[in-house]
């Protein structure tokens, strides 16, 4: 049905609430409206209107999803905190506690005016989210909001309204979506969507306008076809079009490369019952009526989505030829897919249907706490401190992303992940111990690298070893903010551990430590070198607990990220890194001063050369560059000579980040049936 965008009045909004919500919730929300409009008194809208306009407004969103008098009294004062004279002090004195706390939620944070945009959007979204954690309700505030303020995008600057726009599509959107709240979602996706690309909006617009009465013709007809199959069956079921909206089919149309005619949701049905077992008998009847196309089943009854979405879904071959696409759920299926997390608060307060759903799904929601949705859950992760504005917004949009894909652990129970998630994401999903163990896994029975990206149905399997440890590459490998918050807290347990041990290290030695003050000295106050410019990974390397002293990687070893290393002070030339059985290094271990030096993190990449002897057949070099190209490796240089006997070698140079990854080229080249041996050698100069 979607939301009214109409404006309301405040007596259609007093009528509404009296109506569902009765006499004392009434006396509330009057209370409510006159202290917003006295203290927003003066103040106008761009448009020209009172300020009381949006407020008003906002209010009516939320009653119009159901939602309680508390929530709908927060919507009309939201904004007299950060915007008037009146305090939180004086909320909790008026309203109570509860009121209070749901807008101090949506409130800005007026310290962050003087900072960036970037910055100050970021962590008010951060604000936002930590207390939607405490009450989802503050989400449902913000999001009606938004929905308010793109209805009147058109009074903004050109410039500011792009703006605005592109943030409704990149986050208030998707979490409307991740929430399960299609209304709200496709209602802001499209009124973005003219703002941000007004010539396919108006080109898409009109082509659907111009089909309008074709495809309402062609549903009555699949109307009086499918009523008259299922009274013969007696299901009672309400069947209606369903039109695709404009952001929807302009993404189709351009992740597909197809024409509007060709993107199949144009022609679309849904089909309501009152009962669960019916939909599969709907969906029954229509497999007879027009054949079904492979693939394009899914049934989300039996596997809900993170937001508790249910519904059958099949794409058939309709009457007319064409694909049709077909939606089955029961009435309380429709509302939770309209109106999501909405739909279960409005049940907990006793206001909205009783619901009533499958799989257990009424135990689930009904708990304690019954919106600390799967996802809300997830927003604990993006409380990591240490991670700027940036990086916040970066994990948000990812984990934002609609799409999911749903894969099987070896005893057959499923697993939903991001899609673009790798087969790391997933192992420290499954367990923290398991991701940091993790040594190697199987995917549909074939052994993988830790950066494959998994598909729906894939079965995977994690291998571990006690032994194996992270390495700083897996931040580029994983995807997800969960997993990359797990690693980010172990690294910095083992920095800490490691900068104790190194201090520890430097104070039993005065003359190492004046040695550091030195080069520190030396760094500070000559300029950088060509050399220094043209190397930006030497700062990789921490001296002494120490970042940024100048070092060299000996040419003798080339030590890798990940390489046990042990460093020298030189005269002039900063500290001297080789590799721990670094020959030349142990020659050296008693006439130079060994100072304790790490890795930072990671590093820009590294050349390497790698010798693989193999047998002579056919394929196998094309095999050789398929198995190092897999891992995401860039090939600098490659060649294959034969050395008789039946056999040839194959050298190649390649750009590594570090020797976890080295490693596991090596191994899966191992795993060539006619290799007979793969080792790292001594970068050959011509």
């Amino acid at each position: 049905m979607g939301l009214r965008q109409k404006n309301i009045t405040k007596e259609e909004l007093f009528d509404r609430v009296q109506g569902r919500l009765g006499e004392a919730a009434l006396k509330l929300i009057e209370k409510a409206y006159t202290i917003s409009e006295t203290m927003h008194e003066g103040q106008k809208r761009l448009s020209g209107e009172p300020y009381i306009i949006h407020p008003l407004n906002v209010a009516g969103i939320l009653e119009e999803l159901g939602l309680d008098e508390s929530v709908i009294a927060a919507g009309l004062l939201h904004d007299v905190v950060e915007d008037t004279v009146y305090t939180k002090q004086d909320m909790v004195r008026d309203f109570g506690t509860e009121i209070a706390n749901l807008v101090e939620g949506v409130t800005k944070i007026s310290e962050l005016k003087s900072q960036s945009k970037e910055t100050e959007a970021a962590e008010n979204i951060r604000k936002m989210l930590v207390a939607t954690i405490q009450d989802a309700r503050v989400i449902l505030i913000k999001l009606a909001d938004k929905t308010h303020n793109m209805r009147t995008l058109k009074f903004q600057p050109p410039e500011k309204g792009q703006r605005i726009a592109n943030e409704a599509l990149a986050l208030y959107a998707p979490i409307a979506g991740r929430l399960g709240m299609y209304n709200v979602k496709v209602e802001l996706e499209d009124l973005a969507f003219q703002i941000v690309n007004p010539k396919e909006f108006k080109t898409i617009k009109e082509s659907v306008s111009l089909k309008k009465s074709e495809r309402e013709e062609y549903i009555d007809k699949l109307k009086i076809i499918l009523k008259q199959r299922l009274s013969e069956i007696h299901i009672d079921a309400k069947v209606e079009g369903r039109a695709k909206h404009f952001y929807s089919i302009f993404k189709k149309m351009t992740t597909k490369d197809k024409s509007i005619e060709e993107i199949f949701d144009l022609r679309a049905i849904r089909i309501i019952t009152s009962e669960i077992k019916d939909c599969y008998g709907v969906l029954g009847i229509v497999h007879t009526l027009w054949p079904p196309i492979p693939g394009r089943f899914k049934d989300y009854i039996a596997t809900p989505k993170t937001n508790f979405y249910q519904s059958l879904h099949t794409t058939v071959i309709g009457p007319d030829g064409k694909p049709l696409e077909v939606q089955i759920r029961t009435k309380d299926m429709n509302r939770i897919a309209e109106d999501g997390v909405a739909a279960h608060w409005a049940y907990k307060e006793g206001t909205g249907v009783k619901l009533n759903l499958a799989s257990g799904m009424q135990d689930e929601i009904i708990k304690e706490n019954p919106f600390r949705l799967k996802w809300l859950e997830i927003l604990n992760t993006w409380q990591d401190s240490s991670l700027d504005s940036k990086e916040f917004l970066e994990d948000l949009k990812f984990d934002l992303h609609e799409d999911e894909v749903f894969v099987f652990t070896p005893k057959g129970e499923i697993v939903e992940i991001g899609k673009g998630a790798t087969v790391l994401d997933y192992a420290f999903r499954i367990h923290t111990d398991i991701g940091i163990h993790a040594r190697g896994a199987k995917v549909n029975g074939r052994m993988v690298p830790l950066r494959t990206e998994l598909k729906s149905g894939d079965q995977v399997e994690i291998q571990t070893d006690k032994k194996s440890k992270p390495s700083p590459i897996w931040l580029r490998i994983v995807k997800t903010a969960s997993a990359r918050q797990k690693l980010r807290q172990y690294f910095r347990k083992i920095q800490e551990e490691s900068e104790g041990r190194i201090a520890a290290e430097v104070e039993d030695s005065p003359a190492a430590e004046k040695v550091i003050h030195e080069i520190q000295k030396k760094n500070r106050k000559r300029p950088l070198s060509k050399a220094d410019k043209l190397n930006p990974k030497e700062a990789s390397i921490i001296v002494a607990g120490i970042k940024d002293i100048l070092v060299r990687r000996a040419s003798c070893c080339s030590p890798l990220p990940g390489d046990e290393i042990i460093g020298f002070i030189t005269r002039g030339r900063g500290v001297s890194v080789h590799k721990k059985n670094c020959p030349t290094a142990n020659s050296q271990m008693d006439k130079m001063k060994v100072i304790p030096v790490r890795w930072d993190g990671t590093t820009d990449p590294v050349p390497v050369q790698i010798e693989v002897k193999a047998r002579d057949v056919q394929g196998i070099y094309l095999s050789m560059v398929e198995t190092i190209s897999g891992t995401q490796t860039n090939i600098i240089e490659a060649g294959a000579s034969s050395i008789g006997t039946g056999h040839l070698i194959a050298k190649f140079m390649i750009e590594v980040d570090h020797l976890d990854q080295l490693k596991e080229i090596i191994d899966n080249l191992k795993m060539l049936p006619e290799v007979v041996t793969a080792e790292r050698v001594k970068v050959t100069k011509s």
